[in-house]
């Protein structure tokens, strides 16, 4: 049997539920460019990013918007494959922050199921969560990643039932993602902070995995309403969006200045309850 590597090891602490919410940022490997998203994922831990979430390039990501929808279509223009994949995980490993892949199913099982994760490991990740793959045939992608002693993250709907909710509480090893709104990445709308509190509540109920969340959290201030609900949140768009609309030096300063700010807004904020604590009231 194996046990969890090391940067896997990190996650779980980092992600303690007695430790304030960290902070998570999403960058699609070979974007903006080969060199350049190196060096931002490094950027981006040098200002305050916990965790660096690493995303495979997809022609169809079904739950993504059309910022981060732009970013992979940038990088599968530049010929990023699943090789650069991992040889950017292994680059933004050397930051010390834990590494944790973003995929859909079809490049994973493209690649080959027990290879993803065995090369995951090797380059230093953490962990990998695979969002549009069904619990129903989740079987092989658990095994493979429990083989190679890497965590994974399930994405959890807004509207799943109780009984499903348990299940995806078993699959999961990592986190449990809870997405602040039921729509796609880079959504800008209205929050339902009281119906996300009664969705976390729901899952904290059914699992000691800890909750991060994503989707909807463009702002600071959306961070920081968000932050005792959850044990970490992780950022795509507002980044993202920034190294589109400016190439160059002003977009990755701009990248870096978000980072900065939501770590900022992060850094203060309470602990999420602890549900599970054994200690007296």
């Amino acid at each position: 049997m194996n046990t969890q590597n090391l940067a896997a090891t990190r996650l779980t602490r980092l992600l303690h539920p007695d430790a304030a919410p960290a902070l998570g940022v999403f960058l699609p490997a070979g974007f903006p460019n080969w060199t350049a998203g190196i060096d931002l994922l490094h950027s981006f831990a040098r200002n305050g990013a916990g965790v660096l979430e690493v995303g495979v390039p997809s022609a169809s990501p079904v739950l993504d918007g059309p910022v981060i929808s732009a970013a992979y279509d940038q990088a599968l223009q530049q010929g990023v494959r699943m090789t650069h994949v991992m040889t950017t995980v292994r680059h933004a490993a050397e930051s010390g922050a834990p590494v944790v892949v973003m995929s859909y199913w079809s490049s994973v099982a493209d690649f080959g199921v027990q290879r993803f994760a065995d090369e995951l490991a090797a380059a230093g990740a953490a962990g990998a969560m695979v969002p549009d793959l069904p619990l129903t045939e989740a079987g092989p992608w658990l095994a493979a990643a429990h083989a190679a002693g890497i965590s994974t993250p399930q994405f959890v709907p807004r509207d799943v039932s109780d009984a499903d909710l348990t299940q995806f509480g078993a699959a999961a090893s990592g986190w449990m993602y809870a997405p602040a709104v039921a729509a796609t990445t880079g959504y800008q709308g209205a929050l339902d902070l009281t119906g996300m509190q009664h969705f976390t509540r729901r899952l904290r109920a059914r699992t000691q995995q800890p909750i991060v969340a994503g989707i909807g959290i463009s702002t600071p201030i959306r961070a920081r309403a968000i932050a005792p609900l959850v044990d970490g949140i992780v950022i795509g768009s507002p980044l993202v969006r920034p190294l589109l609309e400016h190439p160059g030096k002003p977009g990755h300063n701009q990248a870096a200045a978000q980072v900065r700010a939501f770590a900022d807004a992060l850094r203060d904020a309470a602990p999420a309850p602890n549900p599970h604590s054994t200690a007296s009231a």
